[in-house]
């Protein structure tokens, strides 16, 4: 990553998409020292904009900031995620079932351009379009607790599936099952769009494990 021609203004921003970039793609796994004079020096800046720019990540969840330690890369809790995903096939194949026949062609047609967006989004923009397009589809349902409970969900497993969509290049994957899924909604196919949105979710958990594992050593 180059720093030259890049504005002052802009460079704790620069930093925070690159070191995003590295924990989400892996080259930086959980549980990885992360030491701003290294990180500072490779990026050709001074140890200011990279404080910035780990405090933004910590926020973000990428980054743990220890005091008088530096900062490590979060890890993510494979039992923690695995239970959202519990969650999700519990509730989302219920509120399917009841939404697909009250939905509208508007509804279908919003489910659309959200999977368009999806296939060319940032990756950091991703997990709020994937919430946005299931609540789309869940929303005909008329249970607003229920879909208050899942926001809060896709919430917490957004890194995951940033990762997951990036790492292993799901994203194809996952706008098939979108689109198949869309098809069967609107033909009015309830039992096959239920079972697709059972297997579109536990599919999305096949690499939790892999993901999860701490990082064996190395510094930034």
């Amino acid at each position: 990553m180059s720093m030259l021609a890049i504005s002052k203004s802009t460079i704790a921003t620069q930093i925070v998409e690159e070191l995003r970039r590295r924990i989400i793609k892996g080259e930086y796994r959980a549980g990885m020292k992360l030491q701003q004079e290294q990180i500072a020096q490779e990026l050709g800046v001074s140890r200011s904009p990279v404080r910035e720019a780990l405090r933004q990540l910590e926020a973000e969840g990428l980054v743990i900031l220890i005091s008088q330690k530096g900062a490590e890369v979060a890890p993510i809790s494979a039992s923690e995620v695995a239970e959202m995903f519990e969650i999700r096939l519990q509730l989302e194949p219920h509120l399917l079932a009841l939404a697909i026949p009250q939905m509208t062609a508007a509804d279908l047609s919003e489910a659309a351009r959200l999977i368009a967006l999806m296939e060319t989004s940032d990756v950091g923009n991703w997990g709020m379009l994937n919430w946005d397009l299931h609540r789309t589809l869940y929303s005909p349902a008329e249970r607003p607790t229920i879909l208050r409970m899942l926001e809060r969900v896709h919430q917490n497993i957004d890194r995951y599936l940033r990762m997951e969509i990036t790492r292993y290049d799901g994203r194809a994957t996952a706008k098939a099952e979108h689109q198949t899924l869309v098809s069967l909604c609107r033909a009015g196919q309830v039992e096959r769009a239920v079972s697709l949105l059972r297997m579109h979710i536990l599919n999305a958990t096949a690499h939790l494990p892999e993901m999860a594992k701490p990082d064996n050593g190395g510094t930034s």
